[in-house]
């Protein structure tokens, strides 16, 4: 009897025992990722050089005296159009026209005394140094004279085309120096526009002059088409920039000096560029960020260089290949190496 519990005992422990196996064998967890992919597109896309500048017109002038002296009278204000020749502003002339006194006066004398020496040295009395010196000083006084007219016919600004004033910069009875600006002049014809922007030495070297720019104003979304007109071949000491300006091309919407303006300028021959959307980049900074790609089961992450954005596009220059499968949904919980499943 003993015998036959004992056996029992001992079958009911060893059914305890495998059910207790059994129920401790834990699933195996699935640690892979899902994630969406997409295919990077190639594009031969012409990078632009993005700047901004403010419009003006190209006969922009700063007029001044060319003497010094007293203001008189200002005879226009800002805004005002003016035509080629129009009298804008006046000198005193009570300095101008002493001094022009006083040359004619010097001139007389030096003349006289020349004519008197002449006349000696026939007589064999002054020696030919004299006579020389006679005659030099009579030219010298001749030049002092015609310099004096001139700057008596300068002791008024006009205008040098037709235009509008853009700034008084002088009032009434300020005294001036001579070149000083006293007003800014602007055209007014519409194929006179141009914008001057400020270039980087990186960007200065893609640009070799000529090549199609697009133009933006604050005030418009329309934009405007133009060329490069001129590049500068040293940078402003200031800035460090280098200037191109940039020529609209006619149009009949009316501008007005000053505006500011986005300039795209598309220089010649295309980039090599693979676009990407938005979402795709995962962080960046500056002009790099950083994606993940597939390769057999695993995430890889890559370091790219963004040449642009433009829409909901990024535009990679380098960092990818045409051929790479670029994880778009997902990435936020990647690491490099992680393991993961792509799923429609």
């Amino acid at each position: 009897m003993k015998t036959v519990k004992l056996l029992m005992l001992t079958a009911f422990l060893s059914l305890a025992l495998a059910g207790c196996k059994t129920n401790n064998k834990a699933p195996q967890a699935d640690n892979t990722i899902p994630v969406k992919v997409i295919s990077s597109d190639a594009l031969h896309e012409n990078e632009p050089v993005e700047t901004s500048g403010l419009l003006s017109s190209e006969q922009q002038t700063n007029l001044s005296f060319i003497s010094g002296g007293i203001i008189r009278q200002i005879l226009v204000k800002e805004g005002d159009i003016v035509r080629k020749g129009q009298i804008l502003a006046l000198l005193n002339m009570t300095e101008v026209d002493a001094q022009l006194n006083q040359a004619e006066e010097n001139f007389s004398k030096t003349k006289r005394d020349a004519q008197r020496t002449a006349n000696l040295f026939k007589d064999s009395v002054s020696t030919t140094e004299q006579y020389e010196n006679t005659q030099t000083a009579m030219i010298i006084a001749k030049k002092q004279l015609e310099i004096a007219r001139f700057n008596r016919t300068q002791s008024s600004i006009r205008a040098n085309a037709d235009g509008v004033i853009l700034k008084k910069l002088a009032n009434e009875g300020e005294l001036v120096n001579g070149g000083t600006p006293v007003l800014s002049l602007g055209g007014n014809a519409q194929k006179d526009w141009v914008i001057r922007c400020g270039l980087t030495d990186k960007d200065r070297s893609r640009i070799t002059g000529k090549e199609s720019a697009e133009i933006i104003f604050d005030i418009s979304n329309q934009a405007f088409k133009g060329k490069v007109k001129s590049l500068a071949q040293g940078s402003d000491p200031a800035t460090g920039l280098y200037q191109v300006e940039i020529r609209l091309d006619p149009s009949d919407i009316k501008l007005i000096s000053g505006l500011f303006a986005k300039v795209k300028i598309y220089p010649p021959g295309k980039t090599d560029l693979l676009s990407l959307p938005m979402d795709a980049l995962v962080e960046g900074k500056n002009d790099s960020a950083f994606v993940f790609t597939v390769s057999g089961n695993k995430a890889v992450r890559k370091t790219v260089k963004v040449a642009y954005l433009k829409g909901d596009k990024a535009f990679v220059s380098t960092g990818l290949l045409p051929e790479d499968q670029v994880i778009r949904e997902g990435s936020a919980y990647l690491s490099d190496g992680s393991v993961i499943k792509i799923v429609k």
